[in-house]
């Protein structure tokens, strides 16, 4: 298992219960075109705060010893 994995399982599975964040972009067509306040596009994609909790799998090995799916289940738990 690679973490590339673990990466993409975990944005699919976010996907899936509505846990991917938001964020905007400026619109690229709008842009190269010379617009000067380009539209903002509206996309979705991994959470920020994965990342850390990612790091903190990596550390522990879990890449190694766990299953993608397991990994994956562990970091979409709740925080207290």
């Amino acid at each position: 298992m690679t973490l590339a994995e673990v990466i993409c399982q975990l944005v699919v599975k976010g996907a899936e219960l509505g846990e991917l964040e938001e964020y905007e972009i400026p619109d690229r067509d709008a842009t190269v075109a010379g617009a000067v306040n380009p539209p903002r596009l509206k996309r979705r994609g991994f959470r920020r705060e994965w990342l850390e909790r990612l790091s903190v799998a990596i550390e522990r090995d879990a890449i190694s010893r766990l299953s993608a799916q397991d990994i994956v289940f562990r970091l979409l738990q709740p925080r207290p």
